[in-house]
């Protein structure tokens, strides 16, 4: 027999990160002294985020304005949008903070709690699949981050074994009022621009950890539903409660739907333009260093997006599946009551639930394939542009 999942499981990974940015984890009180210094914390690692991408778009602005390299602009932009992305989606975090507690609380105390009933409902199988899914994510969005972070200092090491000579150099393009290679100086820049990266793949992992968790607990309801009408055997009482959970999951995919929508389309859009850059990038003439970190900016920003497709079209598959299985049951057995009962669950079953970018696009797989296609688009125009001498 396997062990008892807990409920807390299936969101400890996105907690684990909420911890590292300062946002008060799920059931954690939020009047005590540590959660006022986890808020502060949070609000100065916003507020450094916001200011890295001020200073990304001066930059921008002027090597435009000067014409500078086209591919330094090309490598600047992708980068912009990540945290501009990131930005926008702890934003969605912190402004629904007490309506994200509340699904949860739903969500737990619908939660099968006995080793019967997660056995039953393959809890355990759930459970797996998140940690694994979590993990693996979490395992190349950091060694992403890190790798653009202290990538510089081992190109400033090569180079002075090299040539005697130390070049200083930053992981990314922003502008600053000051010389940075002085003495000290170069140090906090350099801990500033580590500081708002870090901040910025937290704020882009963390969210799309939870909204996944989400999902595959809803996905979890839906199979408990299934399983339940599937063997109803007729009982009048039985079909009442399996309505009223139909009625809650739902519920909770419209909530999950509403706080989430807005920033689903930015990443889309966001996302369409940062795969198509980074592809431009990693195809580009430049050097080994910045062709292996883009070619694993490439990869995670593919990853990323299926995961949310991925999921999306999981909740669809899972929805869709309960009209099927209510017919499945012994209804024929029971009384022309429970038939007409279980006629109206059909119906409404027949409505699969989705999750959609502002009404403008379903999340699934099929918009995981648009994206690419989209993505694919501008990135033959750009190469077309652009002809290197």
């Amino acid at each position: 027999m396997n062990d008892l999942v807990k409920f807390e499981s299936f969101i400890r990974v996105p907690e684990i990160f909420f911890d590292m940015i300062g946002i008060t984890r799920y059931g954690e009180p939020r009047d005590t002294w540590k959660a006022r210094l986890k808020q502060a914390f949070f609000w100065s690692s916003y507020a450094n985020t916001i200011f890295c991408l001020i200073i990304e778009h001066i930059y921008f602005i002027k090597a435009a304005g000067n014409f500078t390299n086209f591919l330094e602009l090309t490598a600047l932009a992708p980068c912009m949008g990540f945290t501009a992305l990131s930005i926008v989606k702890i934003m969605t975090i912190k402004l629904n903070e007490a309506k994200l507690n509340g699904i949860l609380d739903r969500l737990s105390d619908l939660f099968p709690r006995s080793h019967q009933d997660q056995d039953r409902y393959r809890t355990y199988n759930y459970n797996l699949e998140s940690q694994m899914v979590m993990k693996s994510f979490s395992i190349l969005y950091m060694i992403l981050i890190w790798i653009f972070n202290l990538l510089p200092l081992v190109s400033m090491l090569v180079n002075y074994l090299s040539t005697g000579v130390l070049e200083k150099e930053l992981p990314y393009f922003m502008w600053y009022w000051y010389d940075w290679h002085k003495v000290g100086y170069y140090e906090i820049t350099f801990f500033h621009q580590n500081w708002g990266a870090f901040d910025s793949a937290v704020f882009n992992l963390s969210t799309d950890l939870l909204f996944c968790a989400i999902i595959l607990l809803i996905c979890l309801q839906f199979d408990i539903l299934a399983y339940r009408l599937r063997h109803a055997k007729g009982d009048y009482k039985e079909l009442e409660e399996c309505a009223k959970l139909h009625q809650s999951v739902i519920e909770l995919s419209n909530q999950l739907e509403g706080i989430f929508s807005p920033s689903i389309l930015v990443n889309f859009v966001g996302s369409s333009v940062i795969i198509c850059l980074v592809g431009f990038q990693a195809t580009s003439d430049i050097s080994a260093f910045d062709l292996f970190k883009f070619i694993l900016f490439l990869i995670s920003s593919l990853v990323q997006v299926f995961l949310l497709c991925y999921y999306g079209n999981k909740l669809i598959e899972a929805s869709s599946q309960i009209t099927y299985c209510a017919f499945e049951g012994t209804w024929y057995m029971a009384d022309v009551r429970y038939q007409k009962s279980l006629l109206f669950v059909m119906t409404r079953a027949g409505k699969w639930q989705k999750l959609t970018a502002m009404k403008f696009s379903v999340v699934s797989l099929a918009s995981y394939s648009a994206i690419l296609s989209t993505s694919f688009s501008y990135f033959t125009l750009l190469k077309t542009i652009y002809e290197p001498k």
